[in-house]
């Protein structure tokens, strides 16, 4: 018994381990799992296909509440309230330790700035880049 259950767990810690590779990197699927830290996105670049349903599973390992949000334009010097007009997608807040899962449909091919849009995330440093093919 102490043999299966050893199997098991072993089983278990590799499928985990497979199952937090795919879609993380940039690899243009339409699952990207991404971790929040202060203040970076892990990884920080993602290619998906033009107009699919994209699955975003975003995990906040920081120590303040972190958001993901796709720009239609690209902020300059600081994010304003006058940049909110160019969000195309935001995930909304994520609260410290917590997970959320989203969806979005992809947009029109292009390089999309990704951010944080919490005051002095994105001065920080925290964006990425959605490649849409």
């Amino acid at each position: 018994m102490k043999k299966l259950l050893a199997a098991f767990g072993l089983i278990l810690v590799l499928s985990m381990a497979l199952a937090a590779c795919g879609g993380s990197s940039s690899s243009g699927g339409n699952t990207l799992n991404i971790t929040m830290t202060d203040f970076a996105f892990a990884p920080n670049t993602w290619s998906v296909a033009a107009g699919s349903t994209v699955t975003v599973t975003l995990k906040n390992n920081g120590a303040v509440q972190h958001n993901w949000t796709v720009m239609s334009k690209p902020v300059s010097g600081s994010y304003t309230t006058a940049d909110q007009a160019n969000v195309l997608f935001d995930s909304g807040l994520i609260d410290v330790g917590a997970s959320k899962t989203v969806t979005f449909t992809a947009p029109a091919a292009g390089t999309y700035q990704v951010v944080c849009t919490q005051s002095g995330h994105f001065e920080a440093g925290m964006t990425g880049t959605l490649t849409v093919k």
